[in-house]
């Protein structure tokens, strides 16, 4: 199960933030504080991380999503906004979660918000790394993403303690069922990187095809893991686009 702990504050948009593979709750460190009052941001926290990291993390996309949307769904009240926001393989969860949600309740979110994401229905440009050793997965990893110090590529026992995570992850992305685009009804907002070698432009603007609301494309002078470098400009979109959707309602 996951560790879903939002507040019953009435009025609030929550906001459900999912981080990138091997990715943890310090992922969006400081959202929380910053968006609210008016958006109450909760981030998922993943087992096999940070404060999980003992707990077994998935490998397989159908039963996450269906146990987060039961996490999630309690939360939720008729009539009171929500949204999705998800980084990289985080993208792919929230979009599958708000399907589970829907047809579970007839719900749809306010919006989804994702970064560094292709659209599901996009196939991957780049070989599966998955299969490979610990070194070498290691080391393509970094050179894809960008972001592991040589000090924390050298410390074999921590490596030890979280490559398994970050291979399920990356399996999980990389066994993801790729199927025409099944459109969700709420708004999609898609960011991408102009530095980022694993996303194609197309792949970001694919996020048209998912929606039957609106949709915006952003591309950031960043690379792929800019949740940290551009958080700022990030956080300001989803509060202008959050806060005017809570106060029409």
């Amino acid at each position: 199960m996951f560790q879903i702990v939002p507040s019953r504050q009435p009025g609030v948009t929550r906001l459900f933030c999912v981080p990138y593979a091997g990715g943890g709750p310090s992922a969006f460190r400081g959202w929380r504080e910053e968006l609210k009052p008016e958006v109450e941001a909760t981030v998922v926290q993943l087992p096999g991380r940070e404060a999980r990291f003992r707990e077994r993390p998935y490998r397989e996309m159908g039963s996450l999503v269906e146990d987060l949307a039961d996490s999630v769904i309690p939360w939720l009240n008729p009539g009171q906004p929500f949204a999705f926001f998800g980084h990289s393989l985080g993208g792919l969860i929230a979009f599958e979660t708000l399907h589970v949600i829907r047809q579970r309740t007839g719900w749809e979110a306010s919006h989804l918000f994702v970064s560094a994401c292709a659209a599901p229905h996009c196939e991957p440009i780049l070989p599966r790394v998955g299969h490979l050793g610990d070194q070498e997965l290691c080391r393509a990893v970094n050179q894809r993403y960008g972001g592991i110090p040589a000090a924390v590529l050298a410390d074999e026992e921590f490596l030890q303690a979280t490559l398994p995570t970050l291979r399920a992850d990356i399996c999980l992305l990389e066994e993801y069922q790729r199927r025409p685009p099944r459109p969700l009804s709420c708004p999609i907002s898609a960011f991408g990187g102009a530095g980022d070698p694993t996303l194609p432009e197309n792949h970001v603007e694919g996020w048209r095809e998912q929606t039957l609301g609106s949709f915006e494309r952003f591309v950031l002078d960043e690379g792929h893991l800019f949740l940290v470098s551009a958080r700022e400009p990030l956080m300001r979109h989803v509060r202008e686009t959050l806060v005017p959707a809570a106060c029409a309602r």
